[in-house]
C-alpha cells in the first residue's frame, strides 16, 4: 500500500518534471534575440529591473527600450531592423507564439523609428496607438510621435485600422500626418525625405535616398489598352 503511493507520487512528480521542461524549453525557443546592436538601448522591464541590451539579450513583453543621447540599430533573429532616433522610447506590448510565429505587438511613446521587416517574415508585428493600430506589417515605415503622429510609408499599402471600425488607407511613398485627436491632417507624396536622414544611424535610412525614384516607379502601372481592333500592354501612368 505504501510502496503503490510512494510510486504514484514518484510518478507524478516525474510526469510534472517534464511537462515543466517542455514548456521551459517552448518559452526559450519562443524569445526574440538580438543579435546585432550598435548604440545604448537602455531596458526597463515589468518587474523594475534596469539594464542595457546587448548581443545576448532578448526582447519580452513589457519591455521599454529607450535611448538618450545617441541613436541605436537592432537587428532581431528574423532579420527585422529597428532604428531608434535619439531620445526615442518604445515599448513591447506583448510578445506571443501562436503557431509557428511570433506577434509582436509595439508601441511608440516619444521619438522616431524605422521599422523593417522583411516580406518574407512569418513573423507578425503591429503598432498599437491610442485610437488606432496597423496590423501585420512588412517591409519599411518610419514613425514619428512628437507633438502629432507622422508617418512615412514606403513600399507598402499601409491600413490605420480605427477602434470605430474605420479603415484609412495610407498609399506606398506617401507622408501622413496625424493630430493628437487622432484626426487625419494629411497624405502627401513623399518626395522630400531630407529631414529623415539626420535622425537615424547610417545604414537605416539608405532606402530612402531613392524613395523619389520608387514613387515615380509605383505611378507606372502595367495595363493593357485596346488600339485599331488589338490588344497593346506595357507601363503607363495610373
Amino acid at each position: 500500500m505504501i510502496f503503490s503511493f510512494i510510486s504514484k507520487k514518484l510518478l507524478n512528480i516525474i510526469g510534472f518534471s517534464l511537462i515543466f521542461f517542455s514548456l521551459s524549453s517552448s518559452l526559450s525557443y519562443s524569445d526574440i534575440k538580438v543579435i546585432i546592436i550598435k548604440n545604448t538601448v537602455h531596458v526597463l522591464n515589468i518587474y523594475g529591473k534596469r539594464y542595457t541590451l546587448n548581443k545576448s539579450s532578448k526582447i519580452k513583453s513589457g519591455d521599454y527600450l529607450r535611448t538618450r543621447k545617441n541613436p541605436a540599430i537592432l537587428v532581431l533573429t528574423n532579420k527585422t531592423k529597428v532604428c531608434l532616433s535619439k531620445n526615442t522610447s518604445l515599448k513591447i506590448e506583448n510578445v506571443q507564439l501562436v503557431a509557428d510565429q511570433y506577434e509582436i505587438n509595439l508601441s511608440l511613446k516619444k521619438g522616431n523609428i524605422l521599422l523593417s521587416v522583411p516580406n518574407n517574415s512569418k513573423n507578425k508585428y503591429n503598432f498599437i496607438f491610442s485610437d488606432y493600430k496597423i496590423n501585420n506589417f512588412k517591409d519599411e515605415i518610419i514613425i514619428s510621435k512628437q507633438n502629432k503622429l507622422e508617418i512615412l510609408n514606403f513600399n507598402n499599402k499601409l491600413k490605420l485600422m480605427f477602434k470605430d471600425k474605420k479603415n484609412l488607407n495610407i498609399p506606398p511613398y506617401s507622408y501622413a500626418k496625424i493630430s493628437k485627436k487622432e484626426h487625419l491632417l494629411e497624405i502627401d507624396d513623399a518626395t522630400d525625405t531630407s529631414q529623415y536622414t539626420n535622425k537615424f544611424l547610417q545604414g537605416c535610412v539608405n532606402k530612402i535616398q531613392n524613395l523619389k525614384a520608387k514613387k515615380r516607379d509605383w505611378d507606372l502601372q502595367y495595363g493593357c489598352v485596346t488600339q485599331s481592333g488589338r490588344l497593346v500592354c506595357g507601363n503607363r501612368y495610373k
